[in-house]
């Protein structure tokens, strides 16, 4: 079966790519690029898994994603099901994409760190925090070329990425107070950082060339630091801090990392150290010559050593709440039974990360994935239902994300096959063999019966997904829900559900 379909990236109201789409095609890209040694210069400096703007750009404008599967149908027949998505980008777009990539630091100019804006004839290697996103996508999708596996497989692999969740309609990062005191206390470490970075020889994070290498020991911070002769200690840049929302973290955007830290001020969590630190509005400046410190209240959030007295619970530290606010809890008369908890855990933002992470320290964190996965897919699917008159293009684009749900999650031998029972698995296999036996393409391609055809198809794929999705959803609920709400990060929030 070949099923092709063609899109364009959704985006924001602003005009900004959703973090989804963007990464994908990031990622598709590295994939289809040779990522080779190269040298430049009269010493013929050596940069390994590199590529240059014009291969990435002559890339960009012909980008594909195919995935292939082989099954054997119920006769012993051998099938192979490919999906092509096709992504329509012009030139210019492709030159834009390519300096968001740079701003979102998933790569950087290979011979010169300190270049920020994309031209032509520039050397690139992918950053701690691309190969981690390359990787993320790899896994989930069970596509990668020899030359990703290998550089998958090499030490620049270093990152993991604290993934924020983000509004499925906005694509917005959720800053509820318990989102922002979790993201706080990654942003902390659970101790002062006062290791220098890749630059041995300096111990300041003052350029755009200093990256983090992984994001488990926190923000950079001085030990100690004259600053208009007062002494302050533990404190860090605004350069710093947004280096490690940018490097660390699934945030791709500046202004969302400097709205990260201005709630930071505003829970007072951390503290100006001058005036040079604040800006007009109360905002977080995110510069080198601005410095903060962590506030008592911060750090007893972070679990550091605070000066204070008694601010600690045996389990671990106690939530500040900021003013006129109310503890994070729900009333005893709140629904218990185990589904009800699993639809609370994934409607909040904050225990839907914790419990994102629970899941993957597991070994099963596909399962979540594949079920907000198909939980867009139905969305999509309801709202072309909703259209008396669907074109062609819109119901292959669906067709294609289906079909791209079941070779990443219930295929035979798909890269992040999800726990369900042997009796539905072998209905979905029949009824997806059943599928693809027809061929449906775009027109321009071979021709389909009619639309009717399409639909009809799409939606027999959706009911089969959508009962994969049920199940694993009582999975998640009879199973991984309890075993998290033991876990330590679960109960140090003091919440119920």
């Amino acid at each position: 079966m070949l099923l092709q379909a063609a899109r364009l990236l959704r985006c924001t109201e602003e005009g900004r790519p959703f973090y989804d789409e963007f990464t994908a095609v990031f990622a598709t890209l590295i994939s289809s690029l040779p990522l080779q040694p190269h040298t430049v210069g009269l010493f013929h400096a050596r940069y390994d898994f590199s590529f240059s703007s014009m291969e990435a750009a002559r890339n960009l404008a012909e980008l594909k994603l195919q995935q292939q599967n082989k099954t054997i149908d119920l006769t012993g027949r051998r099938i192979t099901s490919t999906t092509i998505t096709t992504y329509q980008i012009d030139v210019r777009s492709c030159a834009e994409l390519m300096q968001l990539f740079l701003n979102a630091r998933l790569i950087r100019c290979a011979n010169d760190p300190e270049k920020g804006k994309f031209k032509h004839e520039m050397l690139f290697q992918l950053t701690p925090k691309g190969i981690a996103i390359v990787d993320a996508f790899s896994q989930r999708h069970g596509v990668a070329s020899p030359n990703v596996v290998d550089l998958l497989n090499s030490q620049h692999n270093s990152m993991k990425l604290v993934n924020l969740e983000r509004n499925p309609v906005t694509d917005q990062i959720s800053t509820s107070e318990t989102v922002i005191e979790i993201i706080f206390q990654r942003f902390a470490g659970r101790k002062p950082n006062t290791t220098p970075l890749h630059r041995a020889h300096d111990t300041d994070v003052s350029s755009v060339s200093d990256m983090y290498l992984e994001s488990s020991a926190g923000v950079h911070v001085h030990d100690a630091k004259r600053i208009h002769l007062k002494e302050y200690h533990n404190c860090f840049s605004g350069m710093a801090a947004k280096l490690w929302l940018m490097d660390c973290t699934s945030i791709i955007y500046a202004h969302e990392a400097q709205m990260i830290l201005t709630t930071f001020l505003q829970y007072d969590l951390v503290t100006p150290a001058d005036a040079r630190s604040m800006s007009p509005g109360d905002k977080f400046v995110m510069e080198k010559n601005a410095y903060y410190y962590m506030s008592e209240k911060g750090k007893n959030l972070a679990g550091w050593p605070t000066t204070g007295s008694g601010l600690f619970h045996k389990h671990g530290p106690h939530r500040p709440h900021s003013p006129g606010s109310t503890p994070y809890r729900h009333s005893s008369s709140a629904a218990r039974d185990k589904h009800s908890r699993l639809e609370h855990i994934l409607e909040d933002p904050a225990l839907r990360l914790l419990f994102r992470e629970h899941l993957a320290e597991n070994f099963c964190d596909e399962n979540l994935t594949f079920y907000l996965e198909s939980e867009k897919l139905l969305a999509q699917f309801h709202e072309l239902d909703k259209n008396e008159f669907p074109t062609l293009e819109k119901v292959n684009v669906c067709l294609s994300e289906a079909w791209v749900v079941y070779h990443a999650f219930l295929a035979p031998g798909s890269a992040s096959e999800v726990n369900i029972d042997h009796l539905l698995r072998q209905r979905v296999r029949e009824g997806m063999i059943a599928e693809e036996l027809d061929t449906v393409t775009l027109p321009g391609s071979q021709p389909i019966e009619s639309i009717s055809t399409a639909v009809t198809k799409l939606t027999e794929i959706v009911k089969l997904l959508d009962d994969v999705r049920r199940q694993v959803f009582r999975l998640m609920a009879s199973d991984s829900v309890p075993k998290f709400m033991r876990t330590a990060k679960f109960l140090e929030l003091g919440i119920e559900v």
